[in-house]
């Protein structure tokens, strides 16, 4: 059994490996855990070498516990890790696992590693107490200098890699995962209060002052590092070849807009291309748009903050009406739909239209299923939008019909029975992002109708009348079936969406004869069972509160309302 065990762990070990994907995120979790490890030992010798042997107080935990290590000799290593597990307790469920791992990693790793380097640096004078060398003689204030310098170096490794060396640093990453507001500029006020606490024990305004001067230079190093690091540049290109160079720079994964400009002093006209990335990527765009057209006019300036897909979010409070509201796109612009969704998900969701996202494409119905139909409608808000959306679609499913009209609902006067039922078009997989549904959607967007075309309606009473027609001496059993999609998660990588499928079936029958003039779907024939009228006869409030669409919203409002 053990060595099936292990066969089976050897085998999971391989697959994994054997995956490019897998092989890839391995590297850079590697590659974050090295540099952590770096930052951490680099913030260590700073603390040993320039720290403790000058009698100086930073802030942090590392501050608190230089504190105690001063008024009562208990070793800074053992105070920083007490003080940092009461702290991850917290942090666990604010930050995340994958956050809070690292910075696991990084508390143990600064606890070893100030252990080691006092152990390989200070002395032990005659009574047992650690001796520091003074390395800089007594320039204290280059002590600090150099100590903030590289505290702030140190700290910098560890936030850009993921990771974090505990202490005040937690408490940071949680009020710069929300507020508009830089990792320094947090620390720098924690470490304010924990210096400021010097005096009070050591009765020291010097000590307090050369504090906060290490303080103040740690912060802006790294406030500067990871500044640098992330600065972004945006590329205007003027090109006789822009195609191709808009193609070369989309395969890097970053964006391109293509401008119409005119030349004013040849009045022809020109394509300006505008792209931002990273200034980390700046040199390699430079060569592509060299190698393709070494006679290009390029104009690169700097963009201090770039917010939005592929960059930052922005992190601004949001106005006090909005604050606790969750915002939904709902794929539709009817206004019965939404004043019906509306009403049901009631004040705490900002529901919104296509039209208030600026969305006036209409997005067919091309799949095979009215879930699939909802999907599509959600993925493509999601991705080309950002917005978490649903999105619905219905059908009128006749038992006599064998689930006639079904997904030909809104078209079933233009088709026949025999190509609705033989002629099913292939499901596309709906528990994950694929090529073939990204081409759908791009299909959407290359193919969508001008504004100065007119909207094509669906041909109510066509299909009305068909259906009335085709059902003359046969059961009238009827249900009306929609399927409610919910898209959330990263819209950047649609891979990482999250999707759910709510169904809401009404039962009911057909009735001979419409009550009104059709003038929406089959609402003038269909009867819900425990009635004996038409959804037009019982009126829109009585069809808000027992509809087919309501049932599906309901149970997509108690899913939101067990994951609050």
């Amino acid at each position: 059994m053990a060595d099936s065990a292990r066969i089976s762990v050897i085998d999971k070990v391989r697959r994994f490996l054997s995956n490019k994907n897998n092989l890839n995120v391995l590297k850079l979790e590697l590659k974050d855990y090295f540099f952590i490890t770096l930052g951490v030992a680099v913030y260590a010798l700073g603390v040993n070498i320039f720290m403790l042997p000058y009698g100086l107080t930073t802030g942090g935990v590392i501050g608190i516990a230089t504190i105690l290590y001063y008024l009562t000799e208990w070793n800074v290593d053992t105070t920083y890790f007490i003080i940092n597990v009461c702290l991850l307790i917290v942090a666990v469920k604010t930050l995340g696992l994958r956050f809070c791992l690292k910075t696991i990693y990084g508390v143990v790793c600064m606890t070893l590693i100030l252990r080691v380097f006092q152990n390989l640096i200070a002395d032990v004078d005659a009574e047992g107490h650690l001796v520091f060398p003074r390395l800089l003689g007594d320039e204290i204030f280059m002590a600090c200098v150099l100590g903030g310098i590289t505290d702030g170096i140190g700290l910098y490794l560890c936030f850009a890699n993921n990771g974090s060396t505990g202490g005040m640093d937690i408490i940071a990453a949680i009020v710069n995962k929300y507020k508009q507001m830089s990792l320094g500029s947090v620390i720098l006020a924690c470490d304010i209060i924990i210096i400021s606490s010097c005096y009070p024990a050591f009765h020291d305004w010097f000590r307090v002052i050369f504090g906060f001067v290490l303080m103040f230079i740690c912060s802006f190093t790294l406030d500067y590092c990871l500044n640098k690091t992330n600065q972004s540049v945006q590329f205007l290109i003027f090109s006789r070849n822009p195609q191709k160079i808009a193609d070369a720079i989309v395969k890097t994964g970053r964006g391109v807009t293509m401008l119409d400009g005119e030349g004013w002093y040849t009045h022809s006209e020109r394509k300006v291309l505008m792209s931002i990335v990273r200034k980390n990527e700046q040199m390699y765009i430079q060569r592509l748009i060299k190698s393709i057209d070494p006679y290009a006019f390029v104009s690169l300036t700097n963009a201090n903050s770039v917010w939005g897909e592929g960059f930052d979010q922005m992190k601004v409070k949001a106005e006090k009406q909005q604050k606790n509201r969750r915002t939904l796109v709902f794929a539709s612009n009817s206004t019965h739909k939404l004043n019906e969704v509306r009403a049901i998900l009631g004040d705490k969701y900002d529901v919104r239209s296509l039209a208030d996202i600026g969305c006036r494409i209409d997005i067919p119905r091309i799949t095979g299923s009215i879930q699939e139909n909802a999907l599509l409608k959600a993925r493509f808000i999601k991705r080309y939008y950002g917005f978490d959306c649903i999105a619905d679609d219905t059908a009128l499913e006749c038992d006599a019909l064998n689930g006639l009209p079904g997904i030909y609902s809104t078209t079933y006067a233009s088709v026949s029975d025999e190509e609705a039922l033989n002629n099913q078009k292939a499901m596309l997989h709906s528990e994950q992002y694929s090529e073939e549904l990204s081409n759908e959607m791009l299909n959407i967007l290359h193919t969508a109708a001008s504004n100065d075309k007119p909207i094509v309606h669906d041909d109510v009473k066509g299909n009305v009348d068909k259906v009335l027609e085709k059902l003359q001496g046969k059961s009238r059993v009827a249900r009306l079936h929609t399927a409610v999609a919910l898209v959330t998660g990263e819209y950047i990588d649609p891979k990482k969406n999250e999707t759910h499928i709510f169904d809401g079936i009404l039962e009911g029958t057909i009735a001979e004869t419409p009550s009104s003039e059709p003038k929406f779907f089959y609402d003038s024939v269909f009867i819900p069972k425990g009635y004996d009228q038409t959804y037009d006869e019982l009126g829109v409030d009585v069809k808000n509160q027992i509809s087919q669409r309501a049932i599906a919203i309901n149970k997509l409002k108690a899913f939101f309302e067990k994951k609050a």
